[in-house]
């Protein structure tokens, strides 16, 4: 939101990772190419099975936004907190 620079500190690169590793073992997401900035992520993608890759997406933003939300407002180290909330 706003083009904030959440994904300059390893803990949200983090969850983006773990959540693209966890829909190419369980949800047969097939990525080409993918590169993380600092505020977004772009991705070449694909499926296997009779997954769409609408509804692999849609699972991965809707688990990756609430997980980032979720650590930036209990994470006692993120100094960036009330401003990145307030956005």
């Amino acid at each position: 939101m706003d083009w904030v620079d959440i994904f300059t500190r390893p803990r949200y690169k983090h969850i983006i990772m773990d959540s693209l590793r966890y829909c190419q073992t369980e949800k047969g997401l097939i990525i080409y190419a993918w590169v993380l900035m600092s505020n977004h992520l772009h991705m070449i993608v694909g499926s296997e099975g009779v997954k769409m890759v609408s509804d692999i997406m849609r699972d991965f933003k809707k688990f990756t936004s609430k997980e980032i939300l979720r650590t930036l407002q209990t994470d006692p180290q993120e100094s960036r907190r009330e401003w990145m909330l307030n956005r």
